[in-house]
């Protein structure tokens, strides 16, 4: 039995068929057939079920799996201590992803870990919405983000950072052409909202959080972009109570109070690759990152529908 063997059975169960898990793995699909078939033989065990369209796992090879998981697991866990163990260099670049609603305290002591350290490690930090961040972390373009968390990964390790509540606001200039703010009134009235490139469609659906489906939109590609609109009258929308603070108390925004247009909260996870080696320094941030975070140190509030 090897690694490799194990690997193999993996990916046929996670992708589906021995087609798919080859073309994943940059093999031939003999060669998997191959892999299976040497596994099988040497326990005398049945591992799938061929008789069906797709590959589906036996009784016996159900429980061999999930011992084969614990065991890639574990041996994942080793190569990566023993890379980081064995590596005494320095990280040259390091990637950080920032969700546009990241409180800028939060970061910090990142730049002491890094930018003002003595290391020579240099950082980028970069603004993306919604979950590019975990996109960027599975391909390898990021090793930190701090964003929403649209699903669970086993790949990603997952903390919860921060929580940011999202209020419906309109400028005053804005609100005296709609009387009362309510929902009714503001169907003429665009709603600005963030779209990450590719989820109109799913943004379309009527239970998109935050989002009034039946309304006129204008839609941005950049949550600073969306502020300054909201805040010059070209529409209404949702933006952080914290960011918005100062506008409120200067009368350039009002806060919208009405039962079809509630706020809401957005959870923020700190978020990288299990498996991906840390440095010295990404080891550092890393640990400042769970420091950081601002749900550990206090009760999680409410959340507000």
């Amino acid at each position: 039995m090897t690694i490799d063997q194990l690997e193999t059975l993996e990916m046929i169960v996670e992708k589906g068929s021995f087609k798919a898990a080859a073309e994943h793995m940059y093999k031939t699909q003999p060669s998997l057939s191959v892999a299976i078939k040497k596994l099988e033989e040497e326990f005398d065990l049945r591992l799938f079920n061929r008789e069906e369209y797709r590959p589906k796992l036996t009784p016996e090879g159900l429980v061999f799996y999930n011992w084969a998981k614990q065991c890639l697991y574990t041996f994942r866990e080793l190569k990566t201590v023993g890379t980081e163990l064995g590596s005494k260099k320095v990280e040259p670049f390091l990637t950080i992803v920032l969700d546009p609603l990241v409180r800028f305290e939060a970061l910090e002591g990142i730049f002491q870990e890094t930018v003002l350290s003595k290391h020579p490690t240099e950082m980028t930090f970069r603004s993306e919405i919604m979950s590019v961040g975990e996109e960027l972390l599975i391909s390898g373009e990021a090793d930190f983000s701090i964003s929403t968390k649209s699903s669970d990964n086993d790949m990603i390790e997952s903390v919860p950072f921060d929580r940011v509540e999202m209020i419906p606001v309109i400028a005053k200039s804005l609100a005296k052409k709609h009387p009362g703010l309510t929902y009714k009134s503001l169907k003429q009235c665009p709603q600005v909202v963030v779209l990450s490139q590719g989820d109109k469609n799913s943004l379309l659906k009527k239970d998109a959080k935050g989002f009034t489906a039946d309304s006129k939109k204008c839609f941005v590609t950049d949550h600073s972009l969306k502020h300054k609109m909201i805040i010059s009258g070209f529409g209404w929308g949702r933006l952080a109570r914290n960011e918005v603070e100062k506008d409120l108390k200067k009368d350039l925004l009002i806060e919208i109070h009405d039962e079809n247009i509630k706020p809401f909260t957005l959870d923020l996870h700190i978020m990288r690759l299990k498996h991906k080696p840390l440095g010295p320094v990404a080891k550092a941030v890393w640990a400042q990152l769970l420091q950081n975070a601002t749900i550990k140190k206090s009760k999680r509030p409410t959340k507000r529908n």
